[in-house]
């Protein structure tokens, strides 16, 4: 049986070979990158709904996208789906004040996957809970910022320091890719 091809529209290689990495007994998965507006919406589900709206009108193909957030339990929704801004404004050192000062160290991470094609929009969510760190963990390895300062229930070390076939065991994208993966075995 020949695999499905979806394009996966992101500018995020981590991401674009995590989902290969989790999808790739299903489908057939190419990256394309092209400007897709980031919607400020209540919820992770919305915007990548409203992004794969966005990717699908542009290569009228089937595709996904994904939008990632990263909640503080001491902040409220914070700093959720601006994660990324959050973090290229105030870096690290930002980061570990924020969580210095927390009452609370849990955290968790989500992952919403749209897929969306001329008939269907379907999003598929997974969540990885656990804690954040004081310290920056692997600074220097090529991971995303935030799994250098959070360790998943379960563990005693950071997301950055698990080798990368541990993390999509258990990863919030491992759970949605998961999800997504069920989904279009039974389509």
């Amino acid at each position: 049986m020949q695999k499905k091809e979806i394009i996966f529209v992101s500018g995020n290689r981590h991401k674009y070979n995590e989902l290969c990495a989790l999808l790739g007994k299903e489908v057939k998965l190419k990256m394309r990158t092209f400007p897709i507006e980031e919607p400020d919406l209540p919820s992770l589900e919305a915007v990548a709904r409203r992004k794969a709206e966005q990717a699908f009108a542009k290569v009228k193909k089937p595709v996904i996208v994904e939008d990632t957030g990263v909640y503080f339990g001491a902040y409220k929704n914070f700093p959720g789906g601006l994660a990324k801004r959050v973090y290229e404004g105030i870096g690290f050192d930002g980061l570990i004040a924020l969580i210095k000062n927390a009452k609370s160290k849990k955290a968790y991470f989500k992952t919403a996957i749209c897929y969306k094609d001329a008939k269907i929009e379907k999003v598929f969510s997974g969540i990885m809970k656990g804690r954040l760190i004081e310290k920056v963990v692997q600074e220097e390895a090529d991971r995303l910022p935030y799994e250098k300062l959070f360790i998943p229930e379960g563990y005693k070390i950071a997301v950055a320091e698990m080798p990368l076939k541990e993390k999509h065991l258990i990863s919030h994208r491992a759970i949605a890719a998961g999800r997504l993966g069920k989904w279009l075995r039974k389509k």
